[in-house]
């Protein structure tokens, strides 16, 4: 398998810039993690890229990394450079019907083949599952990825202005898949 799991919570700008533009369609996707458990004082950071097809990097951070806590309500927030595809969204859907203490917020700054039917058919569901709590474009959320997963000190050189007409299309094709549900 074609992974990289890194333990440090810090991707390199680089890597923000080219896999969270919307104009880019790099085949890796890589995820974003910021993790609390409530009634903690801290947060946990966390990244996962995947370069395979067979295991999405949503899987492999949901049966690799995550460690639950039967004990104490989670929230997590996912920025995902791509949406989840089909079998990525059942397996989230999986995983809270197990983990029924976690919630889970979903932002994505691509979507992911949503020509294929199924695709659209498993956004539309996930959307609606308990424990998701939001699933949308992340174009607000560029600096916050910045300041938190990007080691401190690193000039800020990353405009999401440049690809605000993207952003824009992303949403509108997103709200257009929900849209279908309620016709």
């Amino acid at each position: 398998l074609n992974f990289l799991f890194c333990s440090s919570m810090y991707i390199s700008k680089r890597a923000l810039r080219k896999h969270f533009d919307p104009r880019e369609y790099p085949k890796e996707t890589y995820l974003l993690c910021e993790l609390k458990w409530r009634w903690g004082a801290r947060s946990w950071k966390h990244w996962v890229r995947n370069d395979d097809d067979n295991y999405h990097a949503e899987q492999y951070f949901l049966e690799e990394i995550f460690e639950p806590r039967s004990y104490n309500i989670c929230d997590m927030t996912w920025y995902l450079s791509y949406s989840p595809c089909w079998k990525c969204c059942q397996v989230i859907e999986g995983f809270l019907e197990e983990q029924r203490n976690v919630n889970i917020d979903i932002r994505v700054a691509r979507l992911y083949y949503v020509n294929n039917p199924r695709n659209c058919m498993a956004l539309r569901e996930l959307r609606s599952f308990q424990g998701i709590n939001y699933l949308a474009s992340i174009s607000p959320d560029y600096d916050y990825c910045w300041d938190t997963f990007i080691q401190p000190g690193v000039n800020y050189d990353f405009s999401p202005k440049k690809f605000k007409s993207e952003i824009q299309r992303n949403r509108v094709k997103l709200e257009d898949i929900f849209q279908v549900s309620t016709l």
